[in-house]
């Protein structure tokens, strides 16, 4: 978002260069004698450069067009197609979701995506857990690390945003740089996705707010978001925060290790669910915990028969996990789940 460009997002000025984008990609009939480009493709190919790229930032849709353009044109499927299938498809969401589109059917990648508030909230958990979703990585955990290292914030800075000190952007995230390292997907009316790592939060934002532009409720929604978080973390019931979040690989059962490259898992939700992988099947049940004290109760798993040696691991990840009465995270970040007589199940942050 540092190009210069010879055309403005200022959504008060009627003759701004973002509603001649707009007209050009309406999909109502064109008004008689118009003679402009038609689509978001053909717009984008009459905007000229105007000063020196890469010296200041400043939001341009035209960019997340273009950007979906080259993804278009790299991958032979349209923006919409190729997300729904390295990404929506995968998440197990509830509900389709998809993309407004030009007058030739071009999906408008400059903000024309459509989901419900549950869905968003999967991503957003998929994007801070580093890409992974129930044990699958969707996106490369380095895009992610690269997003949270943010952006030049120089460049920045001279944008101008009062609200906005000491952040930056980058690959289409907005980036804060605070003590949380806190950064978002921001919609022009409010709409968010807030991810803040230290937190192990992510707070989904529907929104439509009449002035188009993030800076009217800035004032008021980052210190909530901020606030939010800062209040998980002081109540986080003795260790509640640190348990739930980011899916545990187990490392060791019972002092018998784990099979190479074979998937076992837990991952505990706030609600008191529990999900993972036994090694060859899904998990599915429910936990419950009293400061260290933690009790496993196992509701089902899926019945897929797998080689005799996982089998057995999974037996044996099953029966103690149902003995279970005590877990403490330590000092390097593992996960110890501990029975009445000593046997004990580690396992990692993935």
């Amino acid at each position: 978002m540092t190009t210069a460009l010879d055309y403005s997002e200022d959504y008060s000025d009627p003759e701004a260069g973002v509603w001649q984008y707009a007209e050009a990609a309406s999909p109502l009939p064109k008004p008689e004698g118009y003679d402009g480009p038609r689509g978001y493709f053909e717009f984008l190919q009459t905007v000229e450069k105007q000063g020196e790229h890469g010296e200041a930032f400043g939001y341009r849709t035209i960019n997340a067009d273009a950007l979906g353009w080259l993804i278009a044109r790299t991958t032979g499927d349209s923006v919409a197609e190729f997300f729904a299938d390295t990404v929506w498809s995968r998440l197990g969401t509830e509900r389709e979701a998809f993309y407004t589109v030009d007058g030739i059917g071009t999906p408008f990648a400059g903000g024309g995506f459509n989901a419900t508030l549950h869905d968003l909230g999967r991503f957003g958990q998929m994007v801070l857990n580093k890409g992974r979703w129930r044990g699958e990585q969707i996106v490369p955990a380095a895009a992610i690390e690269r997003i949270r290292a943010g952006g030049d914030r120089e460049a920045f800075a001279r944008a101008g945003y009062d609200t906005l000190d000491g952040w930056s952007y980058r690959g289409m995230w907005w980036v804060s740089h605070n003590e949380h390292g806190a950064f978002a997907a921001r919609g022009v009316h409010g709409q968010t996705i807030w991810i803040d790592p230290a937190a192990d939060m992510v707070i989904v934002r529907l929104a439509s707010h009449p002035k188009a532009a993030n800076a009217a409720n800035d004032a008021t929604s980052l210190p909530a978001y901020q606030a939010v978080a800062e209040y998980l973390m002081k109540n986080d019931d003795g260790g509640q925060t640190a348990l739930v979040g980011d899916e545990w690989m187990i490392e060791d059962i019972a002092g018998g290790g784990v099979i190479d490259s074979s998937h076992a898992s837990l991952k505990f939700m706030p609600d008191g669910r529990l999900a993972g992988s036994a090694t060859c099947n899904r998990l599915l049940g429910s936990y419950e915990k009293d400061g260290s004290q933690l009790s496993l109760e196992r509701a089902g798993t899926t019945m897929m028969a797998c080689p005799e040696a996982q089998m057995k691991q999974e037996r044996r990840l099953l029966d103690l996990l149902s003995e279970v009465t005590r877990y403490s995270i330590d000092d390097s970040g593992v996960l110890i789940l501990e029975t009445a007589d000593g046997k004990r199940i580690t396992a990692r942050r993935s």
